[in-house]
């Protein structure tokens, strides 16, 4: 009686969604180097290749009132490197904000990332702290700045693209009243997007829109 309810159970297991590899152009990090000037702001980012989810945490430790980012990215693609694109962009933070809070897109993309943990909201940026450890209870803390398990949407449709290769430099820089610049972060990403087999099919952009209630 017992295999019999094991064969059923197994059966069952197999008819199952989740059970189907589904093939899926995913990151593979190969490198993540991270710097913070320690007398304004703490940072760090993890990944984890085997449950793709990112985790990211800052410590400000001095009051920010104005700050730019600048984003440089290089895709290149594995089969072929005369084929790539590259990104290079300069914004600053408050104006970031600003678009969030008024724009209808801004704030779906806001909101959708916000659920992931305490981020910042306002300028300039408060003084917190958050101990990276405490990711691990997986609920909102008071006075931190973190984002917990983030995955970006995706859609199995995408598997059809080719491998490339990312090459990522994120820089956050502190204006003073001078327009003076004293770098606040300089992190450096590399990986690759490679077609895996995998059965955690995250939900696609189009789950992501807003349901009618």
């Amino acid at each position: 009686m017992w295999w019999q309810i094991l064969t059923l159970l197994q059966i069952l297991l197999a008819l199952s969604p989740g059970s189907y590899a589904e093939k899926m152009l995913r990151p593979k990090f190969k490198e993540i180097k991270t710097w913070s000037e320690e007398k304004w702001v703490s940072h760090k980012v993890t990944y984890d290749n085997a449950d793709p989810h990112l985790n990211f945490s800052m410590e400000v430790h001095q009051e920010l009132h104005d700050v730019d980012i600048h984003v440089e990215v290089r895709i290149t693609n594995k089969l072929d490197p005369y084929y790539s694109s590259s990104l290079n962009s300069t914004i600053n933070i408050c104006r970031l904000l600003n678009y969030a809070n008024k724009s209808p897109v801004g704030r779906f993309v806001h909101g959708f990332i916000r659920e992931f943990g305490s981020i910042v909201e306002n300028c300039p940026i408060a003084k917190r702290k958050y101990k990276f450890h405490h990711l691990r209870f997986n609920r909102k803390l008071q006075g931190s700045y973190f984002i917990n398990k983030f995955w970006w949407p995706e859609d199995p449709t995408i598997a059809i693209l080719p491998e490339v290769e990312f090459d990522i430099r994120f820089e956050a820089q502190l204006l003073d009243a001078n327009k003076k610049r004293t770098m606040l972060m300089n992190d450096h990403i590399h990986g690759d997007f490679i077609v895996q087999d995998v059965n955690n099919l995250k939900p696609g952009i189009f789950a992501m829109l807003p349901k009618n209630r």
